[in-house]
């Protein structure tokens, strides 16, 4: 199923620091994204105050946005965890 979608995702951490140095972190994995798919899927990520908000804007097949948000989470997890929060 072909979609459009855009997305906004906020972690909240209340601690600049930390939102920071996850924002970067993921930043990298955002700008790896294969050049066949940076047409179709559009990822960033900054740090404000605290929070790691991420603004996704995609279009094309449901499955292939469901496999970004996953990698997406799972960077976010990693990031995480390298720092302790």
């Amino acid at each position: 199923m072909r979609i459009e979608a855009r997305a906004e995702i906020v972690w909240h951490y209340g601690d600049p620091v930390k939102a920071e140095a996850i924002a970067g972190a993921i930043g990298v994995d955002n700008e790896g994204i294969p050049p066949g798919l940076k047409k179709s899927l559009n990822v960033v990520s900054l740090s404000e105050d605290g929070d790691v908000i991420t603004k996704v804007k995609y279009s094309g097949e449901i499955e292939t946005l469901i496999k970004a948000l996953d990698d997406l989470v799972f960077a976010v997890k990693i990031a995480e965890e390298a720092l302790n929060v």
